[in-house]
């Protein structure tokens, strides 16, 4: 019996469909309001210009690369994305926080991949036949809620502080999630959530290829778009892309995502490898191209599609605000076709 088969997710090679259960479709409508109607169209009708996206809205860095296979990936890794390959890519560096929050605030920080010259269909609600697929990741590698359903009550604006009271495990992360980062080449990226490779389920991160030095920040506002230009100035920065398995759901749960998947239990391999080639990241049009680009962890193939009821909730928010940023901007509501 396929591993999936198993957990009851349906086997690799089931049609390239799949329906949220119906205990799940309620909180992802709320979760939908909270992040459009309530927070993002809240700003805009107060005369937000241009229209921002619904989080990570302090962009850092947008930059160019190629992700590559790597060597070691393990045979039973090497489905779907894994099979392809080498992408030129496209990623966006962005932190949780309004653009004028100084960066020595909050550094819930934000790494997007947009992948270009993907084979196949992908599951994105929008432009799915687009040769593009789209890696998200952030700087931890667990969630402040477990599932959709408390997603939804944390959400909701007026019962976050109350959801916090009870479940202080959430405000722990939180604030955990808001440590100081020095540099967005030495920070560690995590997926976070799980996500499938054909018959197995992972979690990801990206950690830095090489030991990167750093300094404590400066008084500068934005310590980390200045520290990342220079570093790209001055030559290419790599990552090395890893993968831990599932192993059973005691020790690896699949919706509970602040319970952190110990390296202990499933250690990491290499999947891949990033390299941001040296160059100028402000050199005209650079950083609007990536305040244009949309990202959603359903732009990918089924055989890497992601798990859960959180992922499930962003099936829908995250094109849908990214509907609402583009339209109102007059931006292009298709994919791009090629890399800028």
């Amino acid at each position: 019996m396929h591993r999936f088969q198993s957990r009851g997710l349906g086997a690799a090679t089931a049609p390239q469909s799949t329906v949220p259960p119906r205990s799940v479709i309620e909180p992802i409508e709320d979760i939908r309001a909270s992040f459009i109607d309530k927070f993002q169209k809240r700003r805009i009708e107060a005369g937000e210009k241009p229209a921002e996206r619904a989080v990570f809205r302090k962009q850092h860095g947008a930059a160019k690369g190629k992700l590559m296979v790597a060597d070691e990936c393990p045979p039973k890794l090497r489905r779907g994305l894994w099979q392809g390959g080498p992408y030129e890519v496209w990623m966006r560096w962005s932190s949780d926080v309004p653009p004028n929050i100084p960066d020595q605030n909050n550094n819930t920080l934000g790494f997007a991949l947009k992948l270009f010259g993907v084979k196949g269909p992908t599951l994105a609600t929008d432009n799915p036949l687009a040769s593009t697929a789209d890696l998200i990741f952030q700087n931890s590698d667990i969630f402040f809620v477990d599932n959709a359903q408390e997603m939804a009550a944390i959400s909701s604006g007026d019962e976050t502080n109350a959801f916090t009271a009870i479940h202080k495990r959430s405000l722990l992360i939180l604030n955990e999630m808001a440590k100081e980062e020095r540099s967005l080449a030495a920070a560690r990226y995590y997926s976070t959530l799980p996500y499938a490779v054909g018959e197995e389920i992972v979690k990801y991160r990206l950690i830095a290829a090489q030991a990167v030095q750093t300094v404590a920040p400066g008084p500068s506002p934005v310590y980390l778009a200045e520290d990342i230009r220079a570093r790209l100035k001055a030559g290419a920065i790599s990552f090395v892309m890893e993968a831990q398995t599932f192993v059973d759901d005691s020790v690896t749960p699949l919706d509970r995502a602040t319970e952190r998947w110990e390296e202990t239990i499933s250690p990491f391999v290499p999947v891949a490898r990033l390299v941001i080639s040296s160059q100028d990241i402000d050199q005209a049009g650079q950083a609007a191209y990536g305040e244009g680009l949309a990202f959603s962890p359903w732009r990918t193939l089924y055989e890497n599609r992601p798990l859960g009821s959180i992922a499930e909730a962003r099936r829908i928010s995250y094109p849908a605000s990214a509907a609402v940023r583009r339209s109102l901007n007059g931006q292009p509501m298709e994919e791009p076709d090629h890399p800028r």
